[in-house]
């Protein structure tokens, strides 16, 4: 029998993040591994909520982040820019407080998230093997740009022209919406990570009506945009489920009171749903898909060419501009078209079949194994 490894996983600088990695770091652990996960101060709840050691990597905030996210620029070019450099500069100022924490409890294996770039660095300074686990369908390396300035000057420090690559890249992305120039990666099934609450019948049957699911993501700290959406959708006859965090979702209730409003575990409800409209984040899309269900991405929060291969397979429809009377038609083409439930369903069925989690443990114990 192995050694137990220890293990830390740093995912990134929002709750999305978190979930999406919580799968591999649960298999690890049931394998009889040591596991800690790393974040900024606002996601350590997020952490903690999926049942894992939480580890406070830098003290940004819920509301740091909140105005991160109202400055941000307007061009997507300039908006990629800005989030790589956060990104980076989170992993520069975090870089002591990781070392500190490997004096007290030094981790075998480091497995980091799409913006990779906390991981490689505590990898190279403790001589250990390090773990790229992408997110979602979005390809990371679009960021670097942004980051490639800050980290320079520590890269200096230790010798290197760039990050290190990491000794293993797992990649979720369903084969049949890969990119032709992604990295080769070994694919791993992704399966939603979300944390639960006591559920209700209604979250886990489905009625008469169509349903519709509308969500911006965890990230949110407005609900002007979900309330004049869930109006509008309303109109087409079909039950609306806005999800959004407890904050946004208290004022919603009393203005929308014919939707139901509020956080409700998507790997329950998706699998009820007829359509889901979100702005384009990488959680409610794998989550749809994992599901089969039909994608309208409204008016994306992310430049990404990630959304365009969804729509061309046929399994999602883009509402890049426009108002709620294009939402409307491109909402009610989805619940007619049996074409785009059949396409989602094709991607759930492909991504039933990839290597799941506990599998990947396996490689894990390897790269530790081989290191020593």
């Amino acid at each position: 029998m192995r050694q137990p490894m220890k293990v830390l996983f740093i995912p990134g600088n929002s709750p999305y993040p978190i979930f999406s990695h919580t799968p591999l770091a649960t298999a690890v652990r049931n394998a009889g591994h040591q596991v800690f996960m790393g974040g900024i101060d606002w996601v350590l709840p997020n952490i903690a909520s999926v049942g894992l050691p939480a580890v406070k990597i830098s003290p940004v905030s819920m509301e740091e982040v909140s105005a991160f996210m109202g400055a941000m620029p307007e061009d997507p070019a300039e908006q990629l820019k800005a989030v790589g450099r956060v990104y980076a500069e989170i992993a520069v100022d975090s870089l002591d407080r990781l070392l500190d924490l490997a004096d007290h409890w030094r981790p075998d294996l480091v497995v980091g998230g799409g913006m990779f770039y906390t991981a490689p660095l505590l990898a190279d300074h403790l001589g250990i093997p390090s773990v790229r686990l992408e997110w979602d369908r979005i390809d990371s390396r679009a960021y670097d740009p942004g980051a490639e300035p800050v980290l320079a000057p520590v890269l200096a420090e230790l010798g290197l022209q760039k990050l290190p690559d990491p000794d293993l890249w797992l990649d979720v992305c369903p084969p049949s919406l890969r990119p032709d120039d992604a990295v080769p990666a070994k694919l791993m099934r992704w399966v939603p990570g979300n944390p639960q609450k006591p559920l209700e019948p209604w979250m886990y049957t489905k009625g008469d009506r169509p349903r519709v699911y509308i969500t911006a993501g965890t990230r949110l700290f407005s609900g002007e945009g979900l309330r004049d959406m869930a109006r509008s959708v309303g109109k087409l006859g079909a039950e609306v489920v806005v999800g959004a965090p407890e904050v946004v979702a208290a004022e919603l209730r009393d203005e929308v009171p014919e939707a139901r409003v509020g956080w409700v575990p998507l790997d329950v409800l998706a699998p009820t749903c007829d359509v889901i409209i979100h702005h384009g984040g990488g959680g409610t899309d794998m989550t749809a898909l994992h599901a089969g269900v039909p994608q309208l991405i409204a008016h994306p929060e992310y430049p990404t060419t990630a959304t365009r291969r969804i729509v061309e397979y046929g399994a999602a429809t883009l509402v890049e501009s426009g108002g709620y009377e294009e939402i409307n038609a491109a909402c009610e083409l989805l619940l007619k078209d049996p074409s785009y439930r059949e396409r989602a369903r094709e991607v759930s069925r492909e991504m039933a079949q990839l290597p799941p989690a506990h599998e990947i443990v396996r490689d894990l114990e390897r790269l530790v194994a081989d290191r020593t």
